[in-house]
């Protein structure tokens, strides 16, 4: 390579490699994929702010907003960004003592924490370090995710089952509120 191509590599701005070039034979395809995504995952990350502690509008936030930044900085057309269990359980761990879920301090909170891991993995992305994730077993991150998913899974069943049974509220102490209610006396 010529000493100005190198310098050219090193000072082009990645700006969406993810989505250009554009496959015109395949547009619909992707048009329609962008549209079953959008059906599954907008009414997903709207559970997930639930998880999060957050008030609901933030999970519309969660789902357009990363995306429409990935496709801008993003590498690859094959990733997804935006919410999941597991990043909704760490920040409601983590915000827990901090301040009372869904109130604004606690919107503040996450929103900065939201906006400072932003800008650090878009300055991830300009130091071309996603080769790190290939020191990740797949084994450990498999096993990381179901034990999220098992832990989360529990938690939105057991905060539900009051819902299901009738009973007022639902959330912390369902196991509680079902035993002194009526419907577990009668059985």
């Amino acid at each position: 390579m010529t000493d100005s191509k190198i310098s050219d590599e090193r000072h082009h701005f990645p700006l969406f490699e993810g989505i250009f070039p554009v496959n015109r034979p395949q547009l619909l395809t992707y048009v329609v994929a962008g549209m079953v995504l959008a059906a599954v995952c907008i009414p997903q990350a709207i559970g997930y702010t639930k998880i999060a502690g957050m008030p609901v509008i933030t999970g519309l936030y969660t789902i357009l907003l990363p995306l429409l930044l990935f496709a801008t900085f993003g590498s690859s057309r094959h990733s997804f960004v935006g919410a999941d269990s597991a990043t909704a359980a760490i920040l409601a761990a983590g915000l827990a003592g901090i301040a009372v879920a869904a109130s604004s301090d606690y919107v503040g909170l996450a929103s900065f924490l939201a906006l400072v891991t932003g800008i650090l993995l878009l300055g991830a992305r300009l130091l071309r370090l996603g080769f790190l994730a290939d020191f990740l077993s797949r084994t450990v991150i498999i096993g990381f995710l179901t034990g999220i998913g098992i832990d989360i899974g529990i938690d939105i069943a057991v905060g539900e089952l009051a819902g299901m049974a009738g009973l007022a509220g639902g959330g912390q102490n369902t196991i509680l509120k079902m035993r002194s209610s009526q419907i577990y006396k009668s059985l």
